[in-house]
């Protein structure tokens, strides 16, 4: 029959628990963080990062857009967005959007058989593999259907695709949403530009 563990055994064994490695754990993406420009000059920024919770990976996104003329904010586009993963899936999103005084809010969770979306017009039953279109996630584009936050809602888009110079991908999209985005070799989100409303081009460097 086993001896049952003395006190004095686990002091014994508490170094040597000690020393044994952990469980790795997994990595955490590295952050985003955008100056936003139009025609050259700045007018904004883009942060994304990431935190871990066990499986589940969280994203922290937060736009900010606010041109000036002569020191006086003439614009104001803002959007607040938290979005949850777990293995490369969509498990939940939380989004607060401002542009000019006009809010929309919106959240969406993945369930069993559908994706239910909740905004100002009230709920919606999506494809259970529809997700968000989140700019970091590009293996999403052409894979599974997306929809939007801002206007909550799913999206028409049409896509062509071209390999980036050095590798990667550039996605030229069009309908709903009409956007250049690049991705380096390794998937990294490295570059986009859109046309604003008066037609000007809005472009992310860097920060």
């Amino acid at each position: 029959m086993p001896h049952p563990l003395t006190r004095r055994d686990l002091a014994l064994l508490m170094p040597a628990l000690a020393t044994r490695p952990a469980v790795a754990e997994l990595p955490t993406p590295a952050p985003y963080r955008w100056r936003i420009l139009r025609e050259g000059s700045e007018i904004g920024s883009h942060v994304v990062t990431f935190t871990r919770r066990g499986e589940d990976v969280v994203a922290h996104s937060d736009l900010s857009v606010t041109p000036r003329v002569l020191g006086v904010v003439v614009y104001r586009y803002e959007h607040r967005y938290r979005e949850v993963t777990r293995g490369g899936r969509f498990v939940s999103v939380e989004s607060w959007h401002n542009r000019n005084g006009r809010i929309v809010e919106a959240r969406a969770q993945a369930q069993p058989d559908a994706v239910l979306l909740e905004g100002p017009g009230g709920s919606q039953r999506l494809p259970a593999d529809a997700a968000p279109m989140s700019w970091w996630e590009g293996g999403r584009f052409g894979r599974v259907p997306l929809f939007g936050t801002t206007e909550p809602r799913l999206l028409n888009l049409r896509m062509r695709r071209e390999p980036r110079p050095g590798g990667g991908l550039i996605l030229q999209l069009a309908g709903d949403v009409e956007a250049r985005v690049e991705y380096d070799a390794l998937g990294r989100w490295v570059g986009y530009a859109v046309r604003g409303d008066d037609g000007s081009l809005v472009t992310y460097a860097p920060a």
